[in-house]
């Protein structure tokens, strides 16, 4: 699965890089979407909902690129998207 995004993602995008973006999300218990159902491994969708935002806002804690009250938390930005190529591009 690709990690470079080109685009920003944000809750309601429906989209096929929403899928991989799951799909990378989902490989650490850290940031998984979900245990089971609609999102989790096996499970994903091209559908960003409240439980991807969950997911990208553990994701930008756990690398310290944003935390809540922050601009862009739970936003798949700049930032983030640069952050998930570098850790998962490798």
């Amino acid at each position: 699965v690709s990690s470079v995004f080109t685009r920003p993602l944000s809750l309601g995008t429906r989209h096929a890089d929403v899928k991989r973006l799951q799909q990378l999300l989902n490989t650490d218990p850290d940031t998984r979407i979900a245990d089971s159902g609609s999102g989790s491994i096996g499970n994903e969708t091209i559908y960003l909902g409240p439980l991807t935002v969950k997911a990208i806002q553990k994701f930008q804690v756990k690398y310290t690129i944003a935390r809540p009250g922050d601009e862009g938390y739970g936003v798949f930005g700049p930032k983030t998207r640069a952050k998930m190529s570098e850790v998962f591009g490798k």
